[in-house]
């Protein structure tokens, strides 16, 4: 009966049931590995919020993060980077994680109800690079695989000056594609998310109507009317599914995992290339030759000629101190674990590029400070 079902019908059905698993929490907290700990009462309740960018990688890391601390229980709401530090500095949370370094977040209005405010937190929050990872340009043009783009095309899409999938700038480095003369139809983010912000820097780099624009974790204010915008990466991969003709954003894990075509990006040296470990890996490369590496919070339009351009990283942001000690304890012993080797092996097999050994050790000293 399998053979008789269209491969777009099979990735539909694979997006479904994934998307399904995470909005249920089953890939991005601990039950599971719960049931096998029932005799061990966890002493610590931990709750996070944010990006929707670790999923994959955080089904992985808190079952490690579970197997080895049996007496600690965490969740993970991905709310959006955004919505995640404001809860956190709410009070709502124990830790946030961002795909937004935090000054890019905290300079731009959220738009929040005024029940949120004020800020409870009044120590400092500290901001731990974990790992970094690349935005996938994922698109769904049936009978289409392969497809390149041109910084020029991938910047024209996205403003609404490029409505068709024939169109020149995408054809002339696609020569060997039947490419039809099919609508284009954009899904972005509606929310504070680095998603936004990791395309925006991108975009804004291209000589055209993105020109003196400034990168935001909103929706991109030069978006077409008729962009279909919604408030999660996971939503944003199910409208891309359901509609032929459509592009949009999201990270390359998600991509990878359901069998989502991703587009081959040109990069600074004019290569086009798509997202892989080797490829973020080449893109992050310059931040083992740095003296202070926890001063980077982005790699903007990397020189590499082998690197994937489109690349974030991710912050587990922390109090300082914390009024608690206990909760203070157990977040540091879950920032070191994330740091850890288990977590780095989970990062790579999840499609996220592993920090540059200098800036992780930097950041577990970081990560020790945490009380």
């Amino acid at each position: 009966m399998l053979n008789r079902i269209s491969p777009k019908l099979c990735v539909q059905i694979l997006a479904a049931s994934f998307l399904s698993l995470l909005a249920t929490g089953f890939l991005i907290n601990s039950s599971m590995a719960q049931d096998s700990y029932a005799q061990a009462e966890p002493y610590e309740e931990l709750s996070g919020a944010g990006s929707m960018y670790p999923d994959v990688l955080f089904n992985e890391t808190l079952r490690l993060f579970k197997t080895s601390n049996p007496e600690i229980e965490v969740r993970y709401d991905p709310i959006g980077s955004g919505a995640g530090v404001l809860a956190l500095q709410a009070g709502k949370v124990d830790f946030a994680v961002s795909s937004a370094p935090l000054e890019a977040i905290l300079e731009q209005d959220l738009d929040v109800d005024t029940a949120d405010e004020p800020v409870a937190i009044e120590d400092k929050l500290l901001e731990i690079p974990i790992t970094a990872g690349m935005l996938g340009i994922l698109y769904n043009i049936e009978g289409v695989g392969h497809l390149k783009l041109t910084r020029n095309a991938l910047s024209g899409i996205f403003d609404g000056s490029i409505q068709y999938w024939n169109h020149r700038e995408i054809r002339m480095v696609n020569p060997d594609l039947r490419l039809p003369k099919l609508k284009i139809t954009i899904v972005g983010r509606s929310d504070a998310s680095g998603a936004n912000l990791a395309l925006s820097k991108h975009l804004y780099t291209a000589e055209n109507a993105w020109s003196g624009k400034s990168a935001s974790i909103w929706p991109l204010e030069t978006f077409p009317k008729d962009a279909v915008l919604v408030p999660s990466s996971s939503e944003v991969v199910t409208k891309i599914t359901e509609n032929n003709g459509a592009i949009g954003y999201a990270p390359s894990a998600f991509g990878s995992t359901l069998g989502i075509p991703m587009a081959l990006v040109e990069n600074q040296k004019g290569n086009f290339v798509a997202p892989s470990l080797n490829a973020g890996e080449a893109a992050i490369e310059e931040i083992s030759r740095s003296g202070d590496p926890l001063s980077i919070d982005e790699i903007h339009n990397p020189e590499a000629p082998s690197a994937y351009p489109i690349i974030s990283f991710f912050w587990l942001v922390t109090e300082d101190v914390y009024p608690d000690v206990k909760t203070g304890t157990a977040v540091r012993q879950f920032a070191e674990f994330v740091l850890s080797g288990q977590a780095r092996g989970a990062a790579i097999s999840s499609g996220y590029i592993p920090l540059p050994a200098n800036m992780r050790a930097d950041a577990k000293k970081l990560a020790a400070t945490i009380h």
